[in-house]
């Protein structure tokens, strides 16, 4: 078949406009790529004043003479009343803590021993699926029985809870 004759078939037709409309198509990108959108004015920035700028504040001063004179390595130095604390540390003076919230069991499902779950739920949080071994909170889960779990503190003190009955 020749040119002329495959220009003229209905495939050949095809190929052309498809040829012709990806070279369109290529030639929109390029535009579009090409062309770089205007940047909008925004209001400068506002600066403190000079004067503010150029004040400093007065260091703090440290008596090295007074540190070296209390060798920190001496055999006869002791302990501070207070432990060094880092600030935002809470210290000791501050009220206990609360204890922790203790979970409330929905639901158990034992087959045995080693394949049981719970439905358990800590405070107003979404309830979870535990199993033996999982955390939630502070609490870890010791042994899943049908109608309670038992939970163990970090201090490990037991906590048997009930199923929370409808």
């Amino acid at each position: 078949m020749s040119d002329r004759e495959w220009a003229s078939s209905n495939a050949g037709r095809a190929a052309i406009a498809a040829l012709a409309a990806s070279i369109v198509i290529a030639l929109w990108s390029l535009v579009h790529a090409i062309r770089i959108a205007p940047i909008p004015e925004i209001a400068a920035p506002q600066f403190a004043a000079s004067g503010a700028l150029t004040v400093s504040t007065a260091a703090a001063t440290v008596d090295v003479g007074a540190a070296v004179e209390t060798d920190p390595f001496a055999a006869d130095r002791s302990a501070p009343a207070n432990r060094y604390r880092a600030p935002g540390e809470e210290s000791d003076d501050a009220t206990p803590k609360a204890p922790p919230v203790e979970p409330v069991v929905l639901g158990t499902a034992v087959s045995d021993p080693s394949h049981g779950f719970a439905t358990v739920q800590l405070a107003d949080s979404h309830a979870t699926i535990m199993h033996v071994g999982d955390k939630i909170g502070e609490y870890t889960v010791k042994s899943i029985e049908r109608g309670h779990v038992v939970f163990t503190t970090p201090s490990g003190k037991k906590l048997d809870i009930p199923e929370l009955k409808p």
